[in-house]
């Protein structure tokens, strides 16, 4: 096969500088490499393959001092582990997990601090840059079937200057000045009326109800941006149940509607 030279005199100049300082003949180099014999001794160039072949078996040498003359002739091993670590270490973001009972229902008491217990890493590209966050557990069934029970939330905290801006129907961790705090889906009302309203998934609304809750009254925002959960429950399932139930409902029902009309007549 044809192979494609190339001006390398520069490059092999540094080759031999490399084979030198190490005590390497050619002819070793030939014999490790699988080189053309002689090509180290010819002045018109080098092809890539032969190139590829000293770098596969050379591998201590630095590429960047042979192909461009940096830095030192060889490689340091120890620069070469912290260029493979630090740039994946540094694309992920630690998330505390933080201690605090943040209820999807009526909420509970929080403490006046918050206890870091342990943290989540995520990537970088999953989140904004220079924002607080925070990661908690969902407790309670009111944002059932959205949010389930034990499973992870990770918040933003929003400065208070975004408030006007929070998007209805988005859900929101929202705490008041009494400590309690709430996972809720918000209708944001601040612009007319100065208030939001929370509202819960659960259709169950005679245990979970709408509520609203004045600006003066809030203490925090955090946007919930990730949902975490090892449960995937079957939502059209549940559906499928109800109506199944339904219409066994139905069913006794013209039974019962059935054996009252016999006796009328």
């Amino acid at each position: 096969m044809k192979e494609n030279m190339r001006d390398f005199s520069v490059l092999k100049q540094r080759i031999l500088q490399y084979l030198d300082f190490k005590g390497i003949t050619k002819y070793e180099c030939y014999k490790n490499t699988g080189i053309t014999n002689g090509v180290l001794s010819q002045p018109n160039g080098m092809s890539e393959d032969n190139l590829l072949k000293f770098l596969s078996y050379y591998s201590d040498i630095s590429t960047d001092w042979l192909l461009a003359g940096c830095g030192s002739m060889l490689r340091d091993d120890n620069q070469t582990k912290i260029s493979k670590i630090v740039p994946i270490e540094s694309e992920f973001e630690s998330i505390p997990i933080v201690d605090i009972s943040v209820a999807a229902g009526y909420g509970c008491e929080n403490p006046d601090f918050i206890e870091v217990v342990e943290t989540i890493r995520l990537p970088y590209n999953m989140l904004r840059r220079n924002r607080k966050y925070f990661c908690v557990k969902v407790r309670g069934e009111s944002m059932s079937p959205t949010l389930l029970d034990c499973s992870y939330l990770i918040l933003r905290l929003l400065d208070r200057s975004e408030w006007n801006e929070i998007k209805d129907n988005h859900v929101y961790v929202v705490s008041d000045r009494s400590g309690r705090a709430y996972v809720k889906r918000i209708k944001n009302r601040f612009r007319e009326h100065g208030f939001i309203v929370c509202t819960s998934d659960n259709v169950d609304k005679a245990n979970y109800p709408n509520f609203n809750l004045m600006e003066d009254e809030i203490n925090t925002i955090l946007y919930v941006e990730w949902y975490l959960s090892a449960k995937m429950p079957n939502i059209n399932a549940t559906y499928y149940d109800k109506v199944n139930h339904l219409e066994d409902d139905v069913d006794a029902l013209k039974s019962q509607m059935s054996l009252l009309m016999k006796r009328l007549t």
